[in-house]
């Protein structure tokens, strides 16, 4: 395991802490129409990592410029700056495949880490369920500025990273609720939006979550003590862990969501927050497009990547 300097970051922890403990409500079901859980890039511990890098790469190219985001991604549609927000967006039309894809960019600073971090979760009523505040705030407005740019008869993917992640998972559900078709998506380095009852409600997305082993953010908001009264925070969706090489963990929703509670406790001072970048994702994603060893969640800590 690498040491992990922790200078420079206790500020932004320690607010992190503060707010957490600050803001716990209860919670309410949903009740989502059900539907079967469509297959994405993996069946039990195969991934494709080929179809998790073509989602990162856009994931990435949302922090570039518009130019740049056209010239790497011809069949770019719209590029918007959302009104209101630090959120920027990308659609994609794919005819021939009857398919439109919606990449969210999400955080490129440390100043953003602490907004990714912040624990005031209401009730949404379209949703039926208690989600991130600051979070659904952004998708809303994301939403809004959107739709007038979809096709309701093409299928819809969605992508990001970070904060553009836990707009992109919130995005399904105001999809989903409205109608459309959504195919697999995939995220990467998602902190949480919901607790425990929204997680269970809406479980049924075809959601892949891709995280590396230290990164701090997917494990935001924290177990706290609080959280007896009123319910953790709680990721739902397949989950893979990218390690060092070669090496990953998959596991399947149930597994993912028994063994992510206390996952921040009992790991602060591993985590990096260089890992949480997009460059890294793409460096530990890159080794396993041409041999990928799944491990056992319980031995990950053995291929760890360096930092």
């Amino acid at each position: 395991m690498p040491q992990i300097n922790l200078a420079g970051r206790t500020g932004w922890l320690v607010a992190v802490f503060m707010t957490l403990l600050a803001g716990c409500l209860p919670v309410e079901k949903n009740q989502p129409a059900s539907e079967h859980h469509k297959e994405s890039a993996m069946s039990d511990q195969k991934v494709n990592f080929k179809e998790v890098l073509w989602y990162a790469e856009r994931a990435k190219a949302a922090y570039q410029s518009e130019a740049e985001i056209r010239r790497a991604f011809p069949q770019t549609v719209r590029v918007a700056q959302v009104a209101g927000t630090d959120v920027q967006y990308f659609v994609e039309h794919f005819p021939e495949q009857n398919l439109q894809v919606v990449t969210v960019r999400g955080t490129d600073n440390l100043a953003n880490f602490k907004q990714d971090a912040e624990y005031l979760p209401e009730l949404n009523s379209k949703l039926g369920i208690r989600v991130h505040r600051g979070f659904d705030s952004d998708t809303s407005k994301l939403y809004a500025d959107l739709l007038p740019h979809l096709d309701k008869d093409m299928e819809v993917k969605v992508t990001g990273h970070s904060l553009g992640a836990a707009i992109s998972t919130l995005l399904m559900m105001y999809l989903h609720q409205d109608g459309y078709q959504l195919g697999p998506s995939i995220n990467f380095g998602q902190p949480k939006v919901t607790n425990s009852e929204g997680a269970k409600a809406w479980e049924f997305l075809p959601l892949l979550r891709v995280v590396d082993e230290n990164d701090l953010v997917p494990l935001v908001p924290p177990t706290t003590l609080l959280d007896s009264l009123h319910g953790h925070y709680e990721h739902f969706g397949r989950e893979v862990i990218l390690l060092e090489a070669e090496y990953f963990v998959y596991l399947p929703q149930h597994q993912a969501m028994k063994d992510s509670l206390d996952s921040f406790w009992n790991n602060l001072g591993n985590e990096s927050v260089d890992e949480h970048f997009m460059a890294n994702y793409l460096k530990n994603i890159q080794p396993k497009l041409t041999k990928a060893i799944p491990v056992d969640y319980h031995k990950r800590e053995d291929f760890v990547p360096a930092g």
